[in-house]
């Protein structure tokens, strides 16, 4: 009976080392909460998007394009520089979990937005769908962000800001961001980027009670 009782005994050990080892440390937690919130729920008047709930590849695609320099590499992106800085204080090591970690996260439901314009769909539809979904929800498998749980201010800002070559800019970003660059250069304006992110926040509230 001895023997048994060890296994197991040794298992359970590997099993809580697996998981102290693939939790992010205190440290980087309590950094990223200073603005993206305790559960990573964002802080639009900070200009931090939710991290709660994001897709996993994305957000540690992210943290590597800042910390690479693919990302907040314009001094103009004020809030991509700072972020800059934050990742280059973070543990590389704790990159992966952090990212595991915010898209297990349940931080509620997405406030529902006002009535978006009908032209909205159709935009979105013809250069968003592909790569982040029909519904907004981005693919793991692509490494698109889902957009559903992200504020209208950070969708329109970071539209702006590939457009006008703050992200995505050749020399700096990764092809993902390259790619972002050309849809955004797509859109029709301002009228036609504010349309899609009313869209995107009828998708959110669409799927609030999920």
């Amino acid at each position: 009976m001895k023997h048994p009782i060890c296994i197991g005994v040794l298992l359970l050990a590997a099993t809580l080392r697996a998981q102290a080892e693939s939790a992010p440390h205190l440290a980087s937690l309590q950094t990223c909460a200073a603005c993206h919130g305790d559960r990573g729920q964002g802080n639009p008047a900070l200009g931090a998007p939710r991290l709660a709930g994001q897709q996993a590849d994305y957000l540690l695609q992210q943290l590597q394009g800042f910390k690479a320099g693919r990302r907040g590499y314009d001094a103009r992106d004020s809030h991509g520089a700072q972020m800059r800085v934050v990742v280059a204080s973070l543990d590389e090591a704790d990159f992966a979990p952090l990212a595991q970690h915010y898209a297990g996260q349940d931080a509620g439901p997405v406030s529902a937005p006002a009535q978006p314009d009908a032209r909205g769909k159709v935009a979105y539809q013809g250069t968003c769908a592909a790569c982040h979904g029909p519904e907004g929800e981005g693919y793991a498998h692509l490494k698109t962000a889902n957009l559903r749980i992200l504020d209208p201010a950070y969708l329109e800002r970071q539209l702006s800001h590939y457009a006008q070559g703050l992200r995505g800019a050749d020399g700096h970003a990764d092809q993902h961001g390259i790619w972002m660059r050309g849809i955004a250069l797509q859109i029709g304006g301002d009228a036609e980027r504010k349309a899609i992110v009313d869209y995107i926040g009828s998708l959110a509230a669409g799927t609030a009670g999920n």
